[in-house]
C-alpha cells in the first residue's frame, strides 16, 4: 500500500517494508518495552539503551543523518574470496542483489541476498527484560560448498551519552570474556551523570554490568572487546582485520583497550543448507543478574519466543482501538503507527534520531499520555502521579528531569504546570474514575504527599498569580512555543494562547469542583475564567483574529501591525476549541486561518516566518525562515488546527489539513517529504524555506498522541464529556464507509456509518444496538452492563441548532 521510490506498506498497515536503503534521510524504527529500548535505520545505525536513552546508553552512536553509519552490525566474509559485506547497508554498504528492511511494533529484520547468501536478521526486545534478541538465518543458496566467517561488532558506551571524549571514557571501561556462555562481559568504573554533589563529579561506578552473548555452533570462535583488534590499526568498519585472514582473533579483555564487543566464528553450509545464530544484549543491576538474564534467553526456544512475545506484546496493547475505512492511512496510522510511535517512542524510548533526550519533559508526556485512555487508561493516571511527584511546592515544574538522575531544568515557562489540570479533567472524563483526585504525590522540595487536587490547585495558583494588570496571563520565558523565549523574561509580557488555554481548563474545574462539593473554589474558578475571557476579547481581538503575545516592552507580535509573525495558529484553534468568543468572531478567526495559515504543506504555525533575529521575541527568529516554529508547520500545532477544522464543521478544510499532514500520503512524494512515511514528523518546512515541504523531527514528537486522538474524537466524533460519550462524527468523504472500535469506560463501542452521506449541520441520527437514540450523547446509564455497544450514525434528521461540545464540556449553541 502507498508506495514511493523507496519502499511501502504491507497489506496489514503494520509493516513498512524499504527496499531500497538510500532513503532521503533515515527511516527508522524505536523499539521499547518500557525500559530497555533501541533505534534501527534502514542502514542498521542506531543504540541501544536503558531507562534513559541519553544518560544510560550501552552502545557508543554518532547522530550523522547524512552518514548514518555508527550502530551495531553484522559482517559475513566469505573466506574463499576475501569479501567482506554486513546483513544491514551499513557499514559496508554493498550491492545487493535482494535487500529489504521491515519496521513494525516491536522489531525490526533485514533480509538480504548477497554472493548467493540469503540472510535474514529480526531484531527485537524482550518484553519483560533488558534483552535485546537477533535471530540470524543464514542460508547458501547455491550449489557449492561455503566457507563464511560471521561476527558481530558494536562500541560499548555504558552510561551518558555522546562520550566523544572516548580517550578518557575508555580508561573506565573493563571487559571479560566468558566462554561457557559465548559472551563479553562489560562493566564501567565511572558515571559521568549530572546532578550529584562535587563528591560524585566522575567519581560515582556505573551502578550496571552488560554482557553480548552469542548462540552458535562455530568452527573457530572469534571473541575480541578490542576495537584496535577488530578493525586493524587505521582499520575501516568497511572491512574489518578481523574479517579476513587466517589469524585467530580471541582476546584483548580487560581494562587496557578500547572496549567493543565483536562475537562470531567460521562455519560451513553445504549447497542449501541453513544455519540459525543468535545474538543478545543485555543488561542488568550486576555481573550475576545479566548472566542470568543470558541464560533465560540463550536457547533458540527461547529467543524465538521473545520474539514473538515481542510481536504479540504490541498486538494486544494497540488492540482496544480498531479503525476500518475506505482510506488506508488514516486506518493503518490510527490502529498501529500513532499509538506506536507515541507510547514506544515518546513515552518510553523518548528518543529518536533527531533528539537523543532520555529526558520527561512535563508538559511532553503528560500530553503523549492521553493515547492511552482509550486504550489503558491506568497508564494515564500513573503518567500523572509521576509528573505530580515533578512539581513544586510553589506550583512549579521542572520543565524537563531526567530519571535515574532525578535532575532537571527549572524555568519560568509559563504552560508547564497547567497541563497538570487538563490531562486529569480529560482523564476523569474518560474513566468517571474521581478517586485519581484524592491520589496522593509528594513535591520536589516537600516529600509530604499531597492529592492530585492539590497539585492542581498549586498549579492553578501559579497561574493566578502570574497575570499582567490588564488580566492576560504572563509568558515567562515562553508558553507552548519554546520559541518565544525572550518575549516575557521580565515578567510583563502576556500570552494570548495561555490566556485561552486557561480559560479552557477553568471550565472544566468549574464541573470538578461543582461535583465535589467544592462551592467556593467552584465560585472563583468560574469568575476567573469569565475573567479571562473578558480581557480575551478586549485586548487581544483585532478586528479580524486574535492576536499573539505582548513583548515585555508592551508591543504586540501575532498582529497585523506586525512586518513578520503577523497570525498565530494557535490563538486561534484555542480560541474555537475553547468556545472563547461569539460565532461571529471565532467565524472571522477561522477565515483568517484557512486565509493565510492553510498552506499546501499544512497548517503555518506563524505567517509570515520571521527573516531577521529579534532578541527581543526569542530564538524563534533565529531560525532560517519556514523552519520549525519560524513559519513552518509545527506538526503539534497542526493536530490542533485539525480538532478546530471539525470543531466548526468545516469539511473541506478538515479534508485539506488532513492530506497535507498525512504522512503516508505526503510519504509517496519521498524526495520532497524525506521522511520516515509511517510515524509524525515534528516539523516540515514553510513557504519561505528553500526546501518547502520537508519533514524532520520524526519520532520524539507530542503530535503522534495528539493525532490519535483528534482522529478518534474529531474525525469519527467518538468524544468523552462530562455527560457522556457524544457521538458527533465530522468525517471527511474519503473515509468512505466507516467502521472503528474503542473501549470507553471498560466497554467496547462500535461505531458505524458513511462518510459520503455525511451533512455539515444537520444533527446526526444516532441508533444504539438498533434502536433509537434521543440526541448523539450516550449517557453510561445506556450502556449494557456487558457486551459491545452498536452504533448507527447517519444524516438525514432536521437540521440541528446545536454546535459542537467545547473542551471546557459545556454546549455552545448557535
Amino acid at each position: 500500500m502507498l508506495p514511493n521510490a523507496y519502499g511501502r506498506f504491507d497489506s496489514s498497515g503494520r509493516t513498512y517494508a524499504i527496499s531500497d536503503h538510500r532513503t532521503p534521510t533515515p527511516w527508522t524504527n524505536v523499539v521499547c518495552n518500557g525500559r530497555y529500548g533501541f533505534v534501527v535505520s534502514q542502514n542498521g545505525g542506531g543504540f541501544s539503551w536503558l531507562d534513559n536513552s541519553q544518560l544510560n546508553v550501552l552502545t557508543r552512536w554518532d547522530m550523522d543523518l547524512i552518514r548514518d553509519d555508527r550502530g551495531k552490525f553484522l559482517y559475513v566474509t566469505d573466506l574463499d574470496s576475501n569479501e567482506v559485506w554486513s546483513l544491514s547497508p551499513a557499514p559496508c554498504f554493498p550491492t545487493y542483489d535482494e535487500y529489504r528492511c521491515e519496521h513494525t511494533q516491536g522489531s525490526t529484520t533485514f533480509r538480504t541476498l548477497h554472493r548467493g547468501i540469503q540472510a535474514t536478521w529480526t531484531m527485537a526486545v524482550a518484553p519483560g527484560d533488558a534483552v535485546e534478541v537477533w535471530r540470524v538465518e543464514i542460508a547458501n543458496a547455491t550449489q557449492r560448498e561455503r566457507r563464511l566467517r560471521v561476527a558481530s561488532f558494536f562500541e560499548w558506551c555504558l552510561g551518558a551519552a555522546p562520550d566523544v571524549k572516548r580517550e578518557f571514557h575508555r580508561l573506565f571501561i573493563t571487559t571479560r570474556h566468558d566462554a561457557a556462555r559465548q559472551a563479553i562481559v562489560a562493566i564501567k568504573n565511572m558515571w559521568d551523570i549530572p546532578g550529584g554533589t562535587e563528591r560524585d563529579h566522575w567519581n560515582k561506578p556505573w551502578p550496571y554490568a552488560a554482557a553480548h552473548s552469542v548462540l552458535g555452533a562455530f568452527e573457530r570462535p572469534l571473541a575480541t572487546a578490542d576495537k584496535e583488534a577488530f578493525l586493524g590499526r587505521y582499520g575501516l568498519q568497511q572491512n574489518p582485520a578481523a574479517m579476513t585472514g587466517e589469524e585467530r582473533v580471541l582476546g584483548g579483555f580487560g581494562r587496557f583497550v578500547d572496549g567493543a564487543a565483536a562475537l562470531g566464528g567460521d562455519l560451513k553450509l553445504r549447497a542449501g543448507q541453513t544455519t540459525v545464530l543468535y545474538f543478545f544484549l543485555a543488561v542488568g543491576a550486576n555481573e550475576p543478574e545479566v548472566e542470568s538474564l543470558i541464560d533465560r534467553y540463550r536457547s533458540a526456544g527461547a529467543a524465538d519466543a521473545a520474539i514473538s512475545g515481542a510481536s504479540a506484546f504490541w498486538e494486544n496493547l494497540l488492540a482496544p482501538t480498531n479503525v476500518e475505512t475506505e482510506s488506508p492511512d488514516f486506518d493503518l496510522l490510527n490502529n498501529f503507527w500513532l499509538p506506536y510511535q507515541a507510547i514506544s517512542g515518546r513515552i518510553w524510548a523518548r528518543t529518536g534520531y533527531y533528539q537523543q533526550s532520555g529526558a520527561y519533559g512535563f508538559r511532553d508526556q503528560l500530553q503523549d499520555s492521553q493515547v492511552w485512555l482509550p486504550l489503558d487508561p491506568a497508564r494515564c493516571r500513573q503518567q500523572m502521579l509521576l509528573h505530580a511527584a515533578h512539581q513544586f511546592a510553589n506550583g512549579s515544574v521542572y520543565h524537563w528531569w531526567h530519571p535515574l538522575a532525578e535532575w532537571g531544568s527549572r524555568t519560568q515557562c509559563s504552560d508547564d504546570y497547567l497541563w497538570l489540570p487538563f490531562i486529569a479533567a480529560n482523564y476523569i472524563k474518560e474513566t468517571d474514575d474521581w478517586s485519581v483526585l484524592d491520589a496522593a504525590a509528594p513535591f520536589v522540595d516537600d516529600r509530604a504527599p499531597a492529592t492530585i487536587f492539590e497539585h492542581c490547585r498549586r498549579s492553578f495558583a501559579r497561574a493566578f498569580s502570574r497575570m499582567s494588570p490588564r488580566g492576560l496571563p504572563h509568558i515567562g520565558s515562553c508558553d507552548w512555543n519554546d520559541g518565544l523565549s525572550a518575549v516575557g523574561i521580565e515578567e510583563k509580557g502576556e500570552s494570548v494562547w495561555l490566556a485561552l488555554f486557561l480559560a479552557g481548563i477553568l471550565g472544566d474545574w468549574v464541573h470538578i469542583c461543582q461535583k465535589r462539593g467544592d462551592t467556593a473554589h467552584a465560585r472563583d474558578f468560574g469568575a476567573r475564567r469569565d475573567a479571562l475571557l473578558a480581557a480575551i476579547n478586549e485586548h487581544a481581538w483585532n478586528g479580524s483574529y486574535f492576536r499573539g503575545a505582548t513583548l515585555d516592552s508592551g508591543g504586540w507580535i501575532g498582529d497585523s501591525t506586525c512586518e513578520a509573525g503577523k497570525i498565530f495558529l494557535n490563538c486561534q484553534t484555542w480560541a474555537i476549541l475553547n468556545n472563547s468568543a461569539t460565532e461571529e468572531r471565532l467565524a472571522s478567526s477561522w477565515n483568517a486561518v484557512r486565509k493565510d495559515l492553510l498552506a499546501e504543506m499544512g497548517p503555518l504555525l506563524l505567517h509570515p516566518a520571521y527573516s531577521v533575529p529579534d532578541p527581543d521575541i526569542g530564538y524563534i527568529t533565529r531560525y532560517s525562515p519556514g523552519s520549525r516554529e519560524n513559519g513552518g508547520v509545527y506538526m503539534h500545532a497542526a493536530t490542533w488546527a485539525l480538532a478546530a477544522a471539525a470543531c466548526r464543521k468545516d469539511q473541506a478544510s478538515l479534508q485539506k489539513i488532513w492530506k497535507s499532514i498525512s504522512p503516508p500520503t505526503r510519504g509517496q512524494n519521498a524526495e520532497l517529504y524525506r521522511a520516515e512515511p509511517y510515524v509524525t514528523p515534528g516539523n516540515v518546512d514553510g513557504p519561505l524555506s528553500d526546501t518547502p515541504g520537508k519533514a524532520g523531527w520524526t519520532w520524539y514528537t507530542g503530535s503522534a498522541a495528539w493525532l490519535n486522538r483528534v482522529s478518534l474524537e474529531w474525525i469519527l466524533g467518538l468524544r468523552a464529556t462530562w455527560e457522556g460519550l457524544l457521538i458527533d462524527p465530522c468525517p471527511f468523504p474519503e473515509l468512505g464507509l466507516v467502521q472503528a472500535t474503542r473501549t470507553w469506560r471498560g466497554t467496547p463501542i462500535r461505531v458505524r456509518f458513511d462518510a459520503k452521506n455525511y451533512v455539515a449541520g444537520q444533527a446526526p441520527l444516532v441508533k444504539i444496538n438498533g434502536a433509537a437514540l434521543s440526541g448523539n450523547l450516550l449517557r453510561p446509564a445506556d450502556v449494557p452492563r456487558s457486551g459491545q455497544v452498536e452504533i448507527e450514525v447517519s444524516w438525514n434528521g432536521p437540521r440541528s441548532t446545536m454546535s459542537p461540545v467545547s473542551t471546557s464540556g459545556k454546549e455552545v449553541r448557535s
